[in-house]
């Protein structure tokens, strides 16, 4: 079985045998050191050269001995990738946070006493699992501090503050935040309560009591699993409110070392050594004691050796910086005052009428009506790709099958024997497997960004027998790949809109059923309007017009009205594809009651 790891450099072989130093990107960098510090059993480490490079943001990297392999000899599933990328047998990985995991998975290093028991993925192996693109801490970690760095890297003198410096400094501030706070809180004896109080409490309640003892040596009760007086009074102590733990951030994400810190580690240090010492201290004072708490671990692998040209860097003439304007936000995904970029907006009925009435004559594509010849047969398709095998309800199974049903046969006449195929978006793989099943000659691509949807799609397709099916654990941006055709079925929100990007990027043909139209909204890579003639609508009135589109209820008396808003998104975006050559269809699935969310978009350059 592979498993390797594939890190881009852009010195040569011949150049790095004189050296020993490679220059390499920011995320090549800190996989690097994730790697080192891991030393994992199994992961074979490959450096990919592909150009020479004189960009300001590219950094020196101190390496061993080291494996090279040509671009022109990796795997086509690596070379359809950003870097860094793991190859895990038939599934690709990758993204700064999600190869970094993979590496955690087969660490042989041994565990520092400032990690928790489940080592640096934290609680439930959760730590930084979430995708960029609906967790904050993850989208912190792996592209706003990154894009601060390359920054840093890049200029010679700032003009303000960077905002996601700001913003982990107050994230550092506020109260910690985890599952079992209440648990670790009295692990750490951190209670207000004295713990030998606790002791007496339960012992005169119950003297037989068995006594456990911590690993700073302090006595506690250990925990029964039925129900008692004893587990009343633990009730009782675990009512204190949140700030009364004493919980302290003495790492990134609170008491215990994780593959957090690891991943933020090399970007600070490159920070400090930019900005400063002193200045950074002066401006980040709890950034700069946590960095100083990491770095002088002696479980850390010492950067210097790795970062061998930091200290030479120019640094910023920061006499006087502007300091931006910035929400005292936290990066906990739990905590209601969370940093969201993505409020929706809740919409007034005159609201909804003023963004109607901005739709003109011209603008909304004409529906058509879906005719297929054929229809698949779900008595003839094996288990692992009939929605009937798994543990649906019967009415639930009837409608996934006409979603299905509809996507694939838009598929099937499209398609080419030898076509690449991606399900963006794809979940557990419902309408991919079904796909590859039916086109036996085409090879199938799973994309989705969730480790665990992705494992029940892989267990699926190994039991059917499929050898034309690969995995992709990765977010749309990683994806780098050709491919001929696109499809997703409920893809939410802007997820509809970034596929449509691939596609038409690729000059791929198209099959989406869009989702969440309450969810839109703007971002760096996408403006809305997304076409030429709905520019003459304000931002305001087409989120507006979104957020009424999810009004689509069944037996609602504004589901009419719902439909017509999903119709007009859908038609910008056709309109969109439009300019790109491609002739769009827009129609709805079949039937009606198959979802409320049943537009379908078929696109097919022309």
């Amino acid at each position: 079985m592979k498993n390797e790891l594939y890190l881009e450099t852009y010195t040569p072989k011949e150049k790095f045998e004189k050296s020993f130093l490679l220059k390499v990107s920011l995320e090549s960098l800190i996989t690097y050191y994730v790697y080192k510090y891991c030393n994992p059993l199994n992961i074979k480490l490959y450096f990919v050269h592909t150009t020479d490079s004189d960009d300001k943001e590219l950094l020196y990297l101190k390496a061993d001995c080291i494996d090279f392999v040509e671009k022109k000899n990796i795997a086509w599933q690596v070379a359809s990738c950003l870097f860094p990328v793991a190859l895990f047998d038939d599934t690709v990985i990758t993204g700064l946070c999600a190869v970094s995991r993979h590496i955690c998975k087969y660490r042989s290093s041994a565990y520092s006493p400032h990690e928790n028991d489940d080592g640096l993925l934290s609680f439930r192996k959760g730590c930084l699992q979430a995708p960029n693109e609906v967790s904050i801490w993850t989208k912190f970690c792996e592209v706003d501090l990154i894009k601060t760095v390359k920054e840093l890297l890049g200029e010679v003198k700032l003009k303000e503050i960077p905002k996601s410096l700001i913003r982990f400094e107050n994230h550092l501030n506020k109260p910690v935040k985890l599952h079992n706070m209440f648990k670790v809180a009295r692990d750490l004896k951190k209670v207000t309560l004295k713990t030998n109080d606790y002791v007496e409490i339960v012992q005169s309640l119950n003297p037989s009591a068995e006594i456990t003892q911590t690993h700073d040596g302090t006595k506690i009760p250990k925990q029964r699993k039925w129900k008692s007086n004893i587990k009343k009074q633990a009730d009782i102590i675990s009512s204190l409110n949140v700030e009364e733990l004493g919980l302290e951030h003495q790492f990134a994400e609170g008491p215990f070392l994780t593959l957090a810190d690891l991943v933020l580690l090399p970007s600070y240090y490159i920070t400090v050594k930019k900005i400063g010492k002193d200045m950074f201290e002066a401006l980040f004072p709890l950034s700069y004691k946590w960095f100083l708490k990491v770095s002088n671990l002696k479980e850390i692998v010492n950067l210097d050796l790795l970062l061998q040209t930091i200290s030479a860097l120019s640094l910023p003439l920061m006499k006087s910086l502007e300091i931006p304007k910035i929400e005292d936000v936290s990066l906990y995904k739990s905590d209601p005052k969370r940093h969201n970029p993505k409020k929706r907006l809740f919409t007034k009925p005159e609201d909804i009428e003023k963004a109607l009435d901005s739709v003109q004559d011209g603008m909304e594509l004409n529906l058509s009506i879906l005719e297929f010849e054929e229809v698949v047969d779900w008595n003839k398709i094996p288990d692992g790709a009939n929605p009937a095998a798994g543990h649906l309800p019967n009415e639930r199974v009837i409608r996934k099958s006409q979603q299905l049903e509809n996507l694939c046969q838009a598929v099937l006449v499209m398609a080419k024997e030898g076509d690449y195929i991606v399900d963006f978006c794809s979940g557990s793989g419902h309408l991919g497997i079904l796909l590859a099943y039916l086109l036996p000659k085409c090879t199938i691509i799973l994309l989705e960004n969730k480790e665990q949807s992705l494992l029940r799609a892989r267990d699926r397709v190994h039991n059917m027998g499929l050898t034309n099916v690969y995995f992709f654990q990765c977010n749309l941006d990683f994806f780098i790949g050709k491919f001929d055709i696109g499809i997703a079925l409920h893809a939410c929100g802007i997820a509809s809109d970034l596929v449509l990007d691939k596609c038409l990027n690729a000059n791929a043909k198209f099959v989406l059923c869009p989702c969440c139209y309450g969810s839109l909204h703007a971002t760096d890579r996408l403006i809305y309007p997304r076409s030429s003639k709905f520019r003459n609508m304000t931002i305001d009135q087409y989120l507006c017009i979104g957020h009424t589109a999810d009004q689509t209820h069944k037996e609602h008396p504004l589901t009419v009205r719902g439909e017509r808003c999903m119709a007009i998104i859908d038609s910008d975006r056709a309109r969109f594809a439009e300019e790109y050559g491609y002739k769009v269809t827009l129609s709805r699935l079949k039937p009606l009651s198959c979802t409320d969310k049943n537009n379908l978009l078929v696109g097919v350059p022309s």
